[in-house]
């Protein structure tokens, strides 16, 4: 006789992977014919490195190159970037979008060629209605002018738009030569290798962007919540890290972040066990979940620790209409944000 005759083990693994959102991969935007690569290029393809690109029939004079260059120039630098073809015959941006996503729907960041810049608005619609995020580079010189409303940045405020920030940024020129050094691709690289929560989007240093002069203009471009590249104490930065709306771009993507992982960690428990009883025991078991995740969040930076409370409906009080439907009502949390420092007061008395 067997040891298995006398003990008869048998284990279920209950570790189904839930597919996780990512908030670090960028989408480079572009149009250009399928047989720019071999095989035929499709609609989406992920590169780990530019020089994945060059290998793949991409030359370093071509936009969308120099894009993922700047994006993985910068240090850390992000493990992939998706690049995603538009074409000519495509009804609309959104179906262009769209097309993409059906074939690969891992990325969260979009920045688009510069031949693209006339489709702004339809961009920015498109990450507002599906939870995406864009930074869109502008040279126009209307930006810098108060009296001017059509211009990227003031029609984007114009509409409130929380997931796209705009930048202004001229044309650099080398001799007569215009020489773009993207600095929407760069800002992105630079800031999705960092988990979100954890990082603000202002003072961030960008590798192969030139500076501008902006000392002038500086605050039309705030009154448009437009960000912009310029020296200050000796130091080249980003400033300010809004979207069109007002709003810091890490209080956007940290919302993201945080709305996806509890949206995941409480599907993967609906999955992984064999039922969650509608009791109040089960009842807890989601207040759990829902805990665990806030404070993920807040140990990434996301919210404040001491902040959040979780409340759920006692059993005895949900309504049979629920109950019967097997729906669980009414979980509710509040929470502060974590927020960030930029800027400082500082008041001081010295005496003799």
């Amino acid at each position: 006789m067997a040891l298995k005759d006398i003990i008869d083990v048998n284990i279920t693994r209950q570790t189904t992977s839930v597919a996780v959102a990512a908030f670090n991969v960028p989408l480079i935007l572009s149009t250009f014919a399928t047989s720019k690569t071999t095989p035929a290029f499709t609609r989406a393809r992920s590169y780990g490195s530019a020089k994945a690109l060059i290998d793949d029939g991409w030359s370093e004079s071509d936009a969308v190159y120099k894009m993922a260059n700047a994006i993985f120039s910068q240090n850390p630098s992000v493990s992939r970037v998706v690049v995603g073809r538009a074409d000519s015959g495509d009804a609309s941006i959104s179906a262009t979008l769209t097309a993409i996503r059906n074939e690969d729907d891992s990325w969260y960041g979009l920045i688009i060629d510069q031949a693209l810049a006339a489709d702004f608005a339809d961009v920015a619609a498109y990450v507002e209605a599906n939870k995406r995020f864009t930074i869109l580079w502008t040279t126009s010189a209307d930006v810098i002018d108060a009296t001017k409303t059509t211009d990227p940045a003031s029609v984007l405020k114009g509409l409130g738009y929380d997931r796209s920030a705009t930048v202004w940024h001229p044309m650099p020129m080398d001799g007569a030569t215009e020489k773009p050094d993207y600095p929407d691709a760069a800002w992105m690289g630079e800031g999705f290798p960092y988990e979100p929560g954890s990082s603000t989007w202002n003072f961030k240093k960008l590798k192969g962007v030139t500076p501008d002069n902006v000392s002038s203009v500086e605050t039309i471009l705030q009154g448009k919540n437009c960000n912009y590249y310029s020296t200050v104490g000796g130091v080249n930065i980003m400033q300010d890290g809004r979207v069109a709306s007002g709003e810091w771009i890490d209080i956007i993507i940290g919302t993201d972040w945080l709305e996806a992982r509890l949206r995941e960690s409480v599907y993967s428990a609906l999955v992984n066990n064999r039922k969650i009883p509608y009791d109040d025991t089960g009842i807890a078991m989601i207040e759990g979940l829902v805990k665990g995740v806030l404070n993920q969040a807040a140990s990434a930076g996301i919210l404040q620790a001491d902040s959040i409370v979780v409340t759920v409906p006692r059993y005895a009080d949900i309504p049979q209409a629920d109950k019967l439907a097997r729906k669980l009502p009414d979980v509710k949390f509040t929470a502060l944000y974590q927020g960030a420092i930029h800027r400082v007061t500082i008041n001081g008395t010295i005496s003799v």
